[in-house]
């Protein structure tokens, strides 16, 4: 039975280390060898990767013109549905966000730029190129509410490039996206200014006849016109009355004077009996028994008139001014920080890939040479000498 020896750490380090020293050659053949050959890998096989950076704030989600006209429409009876047309503020993030990552805008930059040679792919299927790109293309939404992207390539020149032609793109899709909702609320207000168009004929006609019918043109006036012609009736009836009753007293009633007096009376009471029943209606006398009846219905019909008209001013100047959005093309991405031609690569990292090679290097080469001496200092006769004499036969046979 083979007795343990008991060593310190320090004794350990230092065994170990004189085992490397006592393999030297070995140790520094096995540490130079991948070095050198990760040194040529990292300075002549591994291509140098730059990245093109920007940040780009949000669109507001609403022009001027379509923010006042989503809320005066949600003021007006009918005409709420159409100012979600407009889109909101929430919907303008993430409708840019979804532009960003089309497959539209990728394969336009890929057409544009010819990654397909650029990338040297050689794949059957469009999707794993777009892959390829996308796993270049770097999109975040950062904690001041802005967009920050970066592309990766091999040539730095390109990558600014892309980022550029992505940006520009980008605001064209939100452009046209506006463009097509200006459009969409422009056609529902010319549809619905035909509508109130015809309905302000209709009523404008139904107007006046009923106007010509009832010789009805400003209640107001008609009705304080109308008392005041009564009131005079009235009033030279009582002092027609007076007279009467006077000449009664003094002459008798079988003066011709009498007879005369009465016949204005009779001409009196006519005349208020026909004010009255309507039958001067043609002089502007209103029939008070339906004064309160037509004086009603003129009032509906003047304001479902009133009504209609102030509703085609408005979508009439709504609809002039979707056109002028509709045409208008603002930038909408503010661009805070462009991409440029940034010529400092962001990978390889050579030193670290190289500090790395040699610490692993060492490593393996220090585990080497302490095997070696391991194996020159076994006893022959040991357990693990004979296990390994049963490895090396097995392998031998095989």
């Amino acid at each position: 039975m083979e007795q343990k020896e008991n060593i310190s750490l320090l004794e350990l380090v230092l065994r170990v280390f004189n085992n490397c020293l006592a393999h030297w050659k070995i140790f520094g053949l096995i540490v130079f060898l991948p070095t050198l050959v990760m040194f040529c890998v990292v300075m002549w096989v591994m291509k140098p990767v730059f990245a093109a950076e920007a940040i780009v704030t949000p669109p507001s989600g609403k022009s001027s013109i379509g923010s006042s006209l989503g809320k005066m429409l949600e003021n007006v009876s009918g005409l709420s549905s159409v100012s979600s047309l407009l889109g909101s503020e929430d919907q303008a993030t993430n409708i840019v966000w979804t532009f960003f990552n089309s497959w539209q805008l990728h394969q336009k930059a890929i057409d544009k730029f010819n990654i397909r040679d650029h990338y040297e792919f050689d794949g059957k299927y469009q999707a794993d190129l777009l892959k390829i790109f996308r796993k270049n293309l770097t999109l975040e939404y950062n904690d001041e509410n802005m967009f920050y992207l970066r592309f990766e390539d091999e040539d730095y020149k390109l990558a600014a490039q892309i980022l550029q032609f992505i940006l520009a793109q980008a605001d064209s899709m939100y452009n046209a996206y506006n463009t097509n909702q200006a459009r969409q609320s422009r056609e529902y207000m010319d549809e619905r200014l035909l509508e109130v168009r015809n309905n302000i004929d209709s009523l404008e006609k139904v107007f006046t006849e009923f106007q010509s019918k009832n010789n009805l043109y400003d209640p107001e006036i008609q009705l304080e016109s109308t008392v005041k012609y009564l009131g005079t009736l009235q009033s030279e009836r009582d002092a027609l009355v007076q007279e009467i009753s006077y000449e009664k007293m003094q002459r008798g009633e079988d003066t011709k004077r009498y007879e005369e007096l009465n016949r204005r009376l009779q001409s009196l009471d006519a005349s208020i009996a026909a004010a009255i029943n309507g039958k001067r209606n043609k002089m502007g006398v209103l029939a008070l028994n339906k004064t309160p009846e037509l004086t009603a219905e003129y009032l509906k019909l003047e304001g479902e008139l009133k009504i209609q008209q102030t509703i085609y001013k408005f979508l009439r100047q709504q609809s002039e001014q979707l056109r002028l959005d509709e045409v208008n093309k603002p930038t909408n991405l503010v661009v805070l920080q462009p991409p440029w031609e940034n010529d400092k690569k962001v990978r390889p990292g050579r030193s670290v890939i190289l500090v790395f090679t040699v610490m692993l290097s060492a490593l393996f080469a220090m585990l080497f040479c302490n095997f070696i001496e391991y194996w020159k200092n076994l006893n022959p006769e040991s357990l693990a000498a004979k296990e390994i004499r049963k490895v090396r036969m097995f392998f031998k046979r095989n």
